[in-house]
């Protein structure tokens, strides 16, 4: 087969309505507990509720169990429930304030919670239904739902301190309270419960800001952001106050209604630069004007010549004043985003970039270089919000791509969506943007608890070894997974492949690599899943070859990855100037930072070759089909690459379910490893075509993909790959948080003989389904029966919407690819 050089993507062009399939059906069954059983746990709890308000006005101070009116009440529930929050808007005065995640035990695979706000009417009613379900009589028409949740309810309590102060951030206030000085403040984030009234805001925030101030502290800014249910403020504590709010005392800001949570303030992950080299400018053709990528980094070295005719600097705060340290990270990934890997002598973008400053370069202290942070007196949430409007109020209306190779150090995803997460996901949308986020790195040790001694994981063969390096991370797995913002159902989450490209060499005593002959993540990139278990890092892009060093100190034997690059392993990025050497340097570094800056590099590439090939028939379209479209086009290529059959082998020697064996896969390889060469080139064994549109309500459109000749010639290894990408409206707090679904139906049974080919393994439907990127593959070897311009038929189609019907048309882009031996080049 034979793909047109000249036309390395093609249009997609043959597309009809059609009428949209039944969905999966088949949801995971979440336990049941039985009325009697439940009126046994839950009763006495519910009578005492209805006793006091049966007692009419009266101090509540004292009531048991703390359930009293105008508090935030947390129902335990034993799985999903299915439409409960449309049963909330049932009763006067409840309030649906949002939909969290708990820990799984050993009676519940997937415990959630349901948070309301009620009054004492509300409560009442509650307490009605509770009776009326007791006693085996039918509830009132619409009220079902309750029914489900009664028995399905695990306990009812209030939020309390635990849920305000969670294990991770009680322990992170400690360290800072342990670091700050007798008479120092501490800053934290505070966020309150979302209200949608004005007035019962201002109300709640007063509260709160009354409350600091008695504590001997201070409101520094605050927010607010209704579209997707953001009320905060940012907040100077003094440090005996912080140490009893991270020990949940009474009394504290820990023990006030109006919160739902307190954390520490964002802090960023940072890049380590490595050994440095002198670099020499090049000459190239001056890029175009008008950027169509941007970057939220901080502040660059702008005069760096990898660099210097790229920029379109946008700093309103003049944080480049503040900039005195050295520039590092944003200096480094504006350097992959213009020329990806400079350790390959690749093509640079033909536009320039546009970079808004969101972090500074603070002054050496007397312990050493301090790393980049944001801003100090605004919340990160601001930032954004404001970052983006300030990009199109200045009139950068064609930019659909942002980089954030950024992630909050201090918000590991654990069920619930960071504030940060549902404003990308708002922005996205709302703006056509396509953000491409980094997945974060966790650069903590490993334990390698198979290994008394460090000599004898020395020496033990590379199976072994590598097998213990997979071990020691699967142990601590829930200590490692993605930093906010990753979780955004709407971006594009990179990790870091343990790639790049530079040459495989002998490497220095006491390093190693961790999973040699087998392409792997970093051992410091973040690990999924994302929200509802979704797909999340979507894919992985080289982010520099990260060694492990083995720590010679006492058992278990140690190891922790190799965060500064060097010419043995890294991305070759531009740097600042080191002192005592020429202007103009170049490092390595090793990260999921540099491999979402690669994937925006290879998105740009992507959006030269669509303007390129089609013109105005691309870049007419509206800003929200480019940017599902390029989304689709970096995912495409992605690749198992055959990691799983040695991540299966390790975690289960034993086969298990097969489901949670390709969830676990999935867990560190999302969809697969992007090489950002096959993402842009053109193979000759292979097409690769595109359409974009909107989907209506329900609505299902089938496309005519033609299938080359040669399928039905050779017994070579054939493949058909369809990735589907869309923007999806959001539903903070819901339990259907994604509004909208899309769904890629699998070739049909006779497509699927015709072509030769049957389902690769890949992540489980329910994972593949959770997000807004679906990405499905279908090979073999068996030859077909289709005849000479012979096509197949592909449907996507939107499914019900989740909650309210929308009457939006949700943007969409679809890639297909038909290929002769690209499954067995890749896996």
């Amino acid at each position: 087969m034979q793909a047109d050089p000249t036309k390395p993507i093609l249009k997609l062009d043959e597309a009809r309505q059609s009428q949209r399939l039944p969905g999966h059906g088949k949801a995971k069954p979440s336990r049941v507990i039985e009325r009697d059983v439940q009126g046994q746990r839950l009763g006495p709890k519910l009578q005492r509720l209805r006793d006091f308000l049966a007692a009419g006005p009266q101090s509540v101070q004292n009531q048991p169990d703390g359930l009293e009116p105008e508090r935030l009440l947390v129902f335990e529930v034993t799985g999903s429930v299915t439409d409960f929050a449309k049963a909330v808007n049932r009763i006067d005065g409840l309030m649906f304030a949002g939909e969290d995640l708990l820990d799984p035990d050993e009676l519940d695979d997937d415990p959630q919670v349901y948070l309301l706000v009620p009054d004492r009417t509300a409560l009442e009613q509650i307490v009605n239904l509770w009776q009326r379900w007791q006693r085996g009589m039918d509830l009132p028409k619409g009220f079902a739902p309750w029914r489900n949740l009664f028995l399905r309810l695990r306990d009812i309590r209030p939020w309390g301190p635990g849920d305000r102060v969670r294990p991770l951030d009680q322990s992170l206030l400690l360290e800072a309270v342990e670091d700050a000085g007798q008479d120092e403040l501490i800053r934290l984030e505070c966020e309150l419960v979302f209200r949608t009234g004005a007035d019962a805001a201002a109300i709640a925030q007063n509260v709160v800001a009354a409350a600091v101030m008695n504590a001997g502290g201070q409101v520094v800014s605050a927010a607010r952001h209704s579209a997707f249910s953001y009320d905060a403020m940012l907040i100077d504590m003094p440090r005996d106050e912080v140490r009893r709010i991270a020990q949940l005392h009474a009394e504290t800001l820990a023990d006030l209604d109006p919160i739902l949570s307190i954390m520490p303030q964002s802090m960023s992950t940072t890049v380590e630069e490595g050994e440095t080299e002198a670099v020499t400018p090049d000459e190239m053709e001056a890029p175009l004007d008008e950027p169509v990528a941007a970057i939220f980094d901080a502040v660059p070295l702008q005069s760096h010549p990898w660099i210097s005719d790229w920029l379109i600097l946008s700093d309103p705060y003049d944080l480049q004043a503040l900039s005195v340290g050295p520039r590092i990270h944003g200096t480094a990934m504006a350097s992959v985003i213009v020329h990806g890997d400079r350790n390959i002598n690749s093509q640079a973008i033909g536009r320039k970039l546009y970079f808004r400053s969101v972090m500074y370069a603070p002054a050496p202290n007397g312990f050493g270089v301090l790393p980049e942070r944001f801003q100090d007196d605004r919340l990160i949430i601001d930032l954004m919000i404001e970052a983006v409007m300030t990009m199109r109020q200045e009139g950068f209306d064609d930019i659909v791509i942002v980089n954030i190779s950024l992630g909050d150090a201090n918000k590991k995803y654990g069920g619930r969506m960071s504030a940060w997460g549902r404003a990308l996901d708002y922005l996205s949308y709302r703006y056509g943007l396509l953000f491409i986020v980094s997945s974060g790195n966790i650069s903590s040790s490993l334990n390698l608890n198979g290994y008394v001694h460090p000599d004898d994981f020395n020496d033990a063969n590379c199976d072994d070894k590598k097998s213990a390096v997979l071990s020691a991370l699967d142990e601590v797995k829930a200590d490692r997974r993605i930093l906010a913002p990753a979780e955004s159902i709407n971006c594009l989450t990179v990790g870091a492949w343990h790639k790049d490209g530079m040459a495989e060499v002998q490497l220095p005593y006491g390093r190693f690599r961790p999973f040699p002959d087998c392409e792997m993540p970093n051992i410091s990139s973040a690990l999924g899943h994302g929200h509802k278990s979704g797909i999340k890092p979507d894919i992985l892009l080289p982010g520099g070859r990260e060694h492990i060093i083995l720590s010679p100190a006492a058992p278990p034997a140690s190891i922790r990855p190799q965060a500064q690059g060097t010419r043995f392993g890294g991305i070759r990025v531009a740097s600042p100037p080191v002192v005592g050497q020429p202007q103009d340097q170049s490092t390595w570094i090793i990260g999921s930072s540099p491999a979402a800056a690669y994937a925006t590099h290879t998105a740009h590439r992507l959006y030269e070759v669509l303007e390129r090939e089609y013109g105005e028939l691309f870049t007419d379209l509206p800003n929200q089909q480019k940017a599902v479209l390029l989304k689709a086009l970096v995912a495409h290529p992605a690749s198992w690459q055959g990691a799983d059959k040695f991540i299966t082998a390790t975690k289960f020697p034993v086969p298990a379910n097969w489901d949670q064996m390709r969830r676990e896969v999935a867990r560190h390889l999302g969809y697969g490893f992007v090489s950002p060469h096959d993402a842009v080139s053109c193979a000759g064994d292979r097409a690769t075509l595109w359409a974009s549109g909107r989907l209506g309500p329900q609505q299902a459109v089938e496309f005519s993909v033609p299938v080359p000749d040669d399928f039905s010639r050779s017994a070579d290894t054939r493949s058909v790959k369809a990735t589907l990408a869309w923007l999806s409206p959001t539903r903070p707090g819901h339990q259907a948080y994604r509004a909208c679904k899309l769904r890629v139906i699998p070739l049909s049974d006779n497509s699927k003989h015709a072509l030769g080919v049957s389902p690769i393994v890949e992540p489980p439907w329910t994972q593949t389904e959770a997000g807004t990127l679906i990405h499905r593959q279908w090979s073999g070897q068996a030859f077909g029966h289709m005849g000479a311009g012979g096509t197949i038929s592909l449907q996507i189609q939107r499914e019900k919407d989740q909650g309210p019907v929308l009457d939006d048309a949700i943007p969409f882009g679809l890639v297909v690819s038909v290929g002769m031996n690209e499954v067995a080049r890749e896996n």
